[in-house]
């Protein structure tokens, strides 16, 4: 998918400029690691006339510099808010940031006498970011979209069969606890829609982390835009073809 390519291209641009940022406050100059390290990923950027003057701005000149030379093909082509909507709300984001606060604030206490690369730095920053594997965050995102179904079967009130038969295959038992609310109840549909997903992710680990992280991710936008879409048919398909109707949905953000 073109756009998520692009979201983590500009969260590792973001992450090049935090970790510029983190060194240069440290040391109040651009450490010649620093300087080579920019020449190599934005030739051209121009640093000859910065020397160590100005440098409060340089992570975000480097910002500015990708924006214009790097993500040249989703700037033309006038997606590239779309990518930064979806960057910012990805929780990688934040959480590079406050890597790049801790670092910034480890070395100003006790200034280390050699300083991570950028690589061995942002793979630090993800490894604080408590990646979630690739098949869980799935799960947990179809979760999310099963309840979205259910939704929209609810608030239709004509297919309580298809629904009834659905939820026991995806969650055996949990219409003897959870009975199907009234229609006419947004407040009860809510929450029966939130104690199936809390069903669904039950057997993980820390799961409200995993539910935060399915929330913030692409596909979860897609499907819940989707869902909006969806609030004024009268026939829902069966859930599998309703995901995939989703999943190839078009979101203009």
């Amino acid at each position: 998918m073109r756009l998520a390519a692009e979201v983590d291209r500009v969260l590792e641009s973001r992450a090049f400029s935090l970790w510029t940022r983190a060194v240069i406050e440290t040391e109040g100059a651009i450490p010649d690691a620093v300087l080579a390290a920019i020449k190599q990923r934005c030739p051209g950027f121009g640093l000859s006339k910065r020397g160590n003057h100005n440098l409060g701005s340089l992570w975000t000149d480097l910002l500015a510099w990708s924006e214009q030379f790097v993500f040249i093909e989703s700037k033309a082509g006038g997606w590239i808010e779309a990518a930064h909507y979806y960057s910012g709300m990805d929780p990688r984001s934040e959480q590079t940031w406050q890597h790049m606060e801790r670092s910034a604030g480890e070395w100003s206490e006790q200034r280390p006498t050699h300083y991570p690369d950028f690589t061995e730095w942002w793979k630090a920053a993800k490894a604080t970011c408590l990646e979630i594997p690739p098949a869980t965050l799935d799960k947990a995102i179809e979760a999310i979209a099963f309840s979205c179904w259910a939704g929209l079967l609810l608030a239709g009130g004509v297919q309580e069969n298809l629904l009834r038969g659905e939820i026991e295959t995806h969650c055996p038992g949990f219409l003897t606890t959870h009975p199907i609310p009234p229609t006419n109840d947004a407040d009860a549909l809510a929450r029966f829609r939130t104690a199936i997903v809390e069903n669904l992710l039950a057997g993980h680990e820390d799961s409200q982390r995993v539910k935060a992280a399915a929330m913030n991710h692409l596909r979860t936008v897609r499907i819940t835009a989707y869902f909006d879409a969806c609030l004024d048919h009268v026939q829902i398909p069966p859930f599998q073809v309703w995901l995939q109707h989703a999943d190839e949905f078009i979101v203009t953000p």
